[in-house]
């Protein structure tokens, strides 16, 4: 009997991963976030304004001269590309989040002794 002759495995084309989808997010614009913060914080919008105004301009001078961003709970940001333009800077960032923690009784304990000012009687 002759020897069974071997038969070479089927050759297959190598699976590509799926694509990421990427949706088109909505923009969050300067006035919604001063609205959003003086919701959150409790203050009154032109002085919530003018922090978070002053808070921009610091983050955004930080970036421009390549220093890293460590702010929880944004994140780590650094930038991973900068250009000049005629029209001004373009960077490109790196943003890294840490996942969220399930909330639990003793976390919202402390958020509530964290407050930034006394309750008004």
């Amino acid at each position: 009997m002759p020897a069974p002759v071997p038969v070479p495995a089927p050759v297959t084309a190598p699976v590509a991963p799926d694509p990421v989808v990427v949706t088109p997010a909505t923009v969050l614009k300067k006035k919604e976030l001063i609205e959003r913060v003086s919701k959150a914080a409790g203050g009154k919008k032109k002085d919530v304004k003018e922090i978070v105004e002053a808070t921009l301009a610091v983050l955004g001078d930080a970036l421009s001269k390549g220093e890293e961003l460590n702010l929880p709970p944004l994140g780590r940001a650094k930038v991973n590309r900068q250009k000049d333009l005629a029209s001004g800077e373009m960077m490109v960032l790196k943003l890294r989040r840490a996942p969220e923690k399930p909330a639990d009784d003793s976390s919202v304990k402390k958020q509530r002794k964290e407050t930034l000012a006394e309750a008004e009687d």
